[in-house]
């Protein structure tokens, strides 16, 4: 009996099972460092109104329009309690340019807000795309001191959005003033709440 084939079958087998081996391990040691990338985390409106597509860099008109939503709500419906926490979630979606723009002013209002002891709360009604990215929110604002309605008024926002890796970042924020919302003019957004107000 030969005994030749049979041993160079076993070697073939043997490297093939050691070539298994360190694939089986390289792949491991690859998951386990994907593992360790940090997580995207895709952030979604609490209320879903309708339908969108959402991709690593782009988002369909339907996804900015809740978003730019749920962002100006969220930014300025405030009290005392809340405003610093809002602000700084605010800032969170924030791009890095505008946050350096915009985050002395957001403080800034928080700390009024808690000062004086105002309430605040945002109520949208429409959202129009000034471009494909730059919407503009309009709403009916309300103010409470102690209880008490001291300011309401329509009130519109302009906010500029872009898709980074299935997140919405926030690139500009605007309020527009009062007596010129129409005409698209605006101005950085100050005042007494943590996103804008005047």
């Amino acid at each position: 009996m030969r005994l030749g084939p049979y041993l160079e079958k076993l070697d073939q087998a043997l490297w093939l099972n050691r070539v298994l081996q360190l694939t089986t391990l390289a792949m491991s040691l690859g998951i386990l460092l994907l593992a360790r990338q940090s997580t995207i985390v895709h952030i979604t409106p609490p209320n879903l109104r309708q339908s969108y597509d959402i991709g690593p860099n782009t988002a369909s008109m339907e996804y900015l329009e809740q978003m730019a939503s749920f962002f100006t709500t969220t930014a300025l419906t405030v009290s005392p309690e809340n405003a610093e926490f809002a602000a700084r979630a605010f800032l969170r979606h924030l791009s890095t340019e505008a946050r350096g723009r915009l985050e002395t002013t957001l403080m800034g209002d928080a700390a009024y807000v808690k000062r004086n002891n105002l309430t605040q709360a945002f109520y949208p009604r429409t959202i129009d795309f000034l471009t494909p990215r730059k919407l503009r929110v309009t709403g009916h604002l309300m103010q409470w001191l102690g209880g008490k309605v001291i300011t309401q008024r329509d009130a519109a926002y302009t906010l500029t959005l872009e898709v980074k890796n299935y997140a919405v970042v926030i690139t500009d924020f605007h309020y527009h003033p009062e007596d010129e919302p129409a005409r698209g003019n605006s101005q950085p957004a100050r005042a007494s709440g943590p996103a804008g107000t005047e």
